[in-house]
């Protein structure tokens, strides 16, 4: 091969490593891709990554003398969007579409690509999410209507210090916090509201629930680095969303004692799941920057995956209902994927998100440091741990 021929194919599949890793993809998925891409135009390599970094190796002849490509990357945001669109070109330049030259043009700028929606519409599906888990979780009105306006407050702090460095770095100390003092506030007031769910909700976009996940399909696939370092930052981000918030409810305890409910909460109507799954997954879509002309799939997956944990659930339990559900979106997803020429994992990470117990994680440690539950009867360290092990089985 012409070495200025090899040397733009290898910067192509570096390039498209980094693009991924940008857009969240799991390590050993983008591992897998990158050596199916890289056979694809006539090359061979070795590739590792982890959440902060990767190594690419690259050879001709010789498996020993390698080039090799090193770079320090920070954690990428969920962007199943952008992974879309880098799909549907490497998908063109295996058809024949779209030439290789095409693509090593197009694809710096999909990687660069300026999000699709506004801040304001990001803003909504922020609470949008925060309300629709309240609903799904709660029977109370006023903690739905509290976790909708803590969930505002959380998006325009998030808003206002995202370009401060220093400060952003504090934001999952300060969200929790300023949500721990407004809902104690509130609750002195005589409202009736259940104040660590309130909490919950509002920091319900920062609950790594879905990098617990990953981090265990990954220790499950033996990519034990990437994995472990993975499961600590995920255990790490709870640990600060816990601190934050005791320290808010108990700052604002002292200067605001809470007295028995005297306004009580209505109910909400029995068929609340229906429409709270719905918009839950809806702002899903946006949260993830995916079109709004494909994000009825999206919907469907989330709906699947839901429906059926709940269905299985009542008949065999919590645990297989999970199972069969991660099942049911997988089967779904992977069926898309082949009819559509699609990444499976867009769908299917929708569907799992909703299954996915980072939520039950942080009440458990709520419940370990302050000795109450969130929600009455909700699951021990055990069963969350086995919730996580059926989700990872059934996907």
């Amino acid at each position: 091969m012409d070495p200025d021929d090899y040397r733009k194919r290898t910067r192509f599949v570096i390039q498209l490593g980094r693009a991924l890793h940008s857009c969240g993809a799991s390590s050993h998925r983008i591992e897998k891709h990158l050596g199916n891409v890289s056979r694809m135009v006539g090359l061979q390599g070795h590739f590792l990554f982890t959440p902060t970094g990767f190594t690419c190796a690259f050879w001709q002849e010789d498996e020993v003398d390698q080039q090799i490509h090193i770079e320090r990357v920070e954690p990428g945001e969920m962007n199943l969007g952008r992974l879309w669109m880098i799909d549907t070109l490497i998908e063109s330049i295996h058809t024949g579409k779209t030439s290789l030259e095409e693509g090593m043009d197009q694809l710096p700028h999909l990687a660069a690509a300026a999000p699709l929606y506004s801040r304001w519409m990001q803003g909504l599906s922020w609470i949008i999410t925060g309300g629709a888990f309240a609903a799904l979780l709660s029977n109370h009105l006023y903690d739905v209507w509290i976790s909708l306006a803590l969930c505002a407050m959380t998006f325009l702090l998030h808003y206002l210090i995202q370009r401060r460095e220093r400060m952003a770095a504090l934001l999952k100390i300060l969200a929790p916090f300023l949500s721990g003092v407004v809902a104690q506030i509130i609750a002195s007031r005589g409202i009736e509201v259940n104040v660590p769910f309130v909490i919950l909700s509002s920091i319900l976009v920062f609950i790594p629930g879905l990098s617990l996940t990953v981090a265990m399909s990954e220790i499950s696939a033996r990519h034990l680095v990437s994995g472990s370092s993975r499961l600590v930052d995920a255990i790490m981000n709870l640990l600060l969303l816990l601190f934050g918030a005791i320290m808010g409810v108990s700052l604002a305890s002292l200067l605001w004692p809470s007295t028995a409910p005297i306004i009580a909460s209505g109910l909400l109507p029995n068929y609340k799941n229906i429409p709270a799954v719905l918009l839950l997954a809806f702002s899903l879509n946006i949260a993830f920057d995916i079109p709004m002309r494909k994000c009825i799939w999206g919907i469907i997956a989330c709906a699947i995956a839901f429906f059926t944990a709940k269905f299985c659930g009542a008949i065999f339990g919590l645990i297989v209902g999970m199972f069969f559900g991660a099942l049911a979106v997988g089967l779904y997803s992977n069926l898309f994927a082949r009819i559509a020429r699609a990444p499976s994992s867009v769908l299917s990470t929708q569907g799992i998100i909703l299954l996915v117990p980072g939520s039950t994680t942080y009440m458990l440690l709520n419940e370990w440091v302050s000795g109450t539950q969130v929600i009455a009867g909700s699951q021990s360290s055990s069963q969350a741990l086995m919730m996580f092990v059926s989700l990872v089985a059934g996907l």
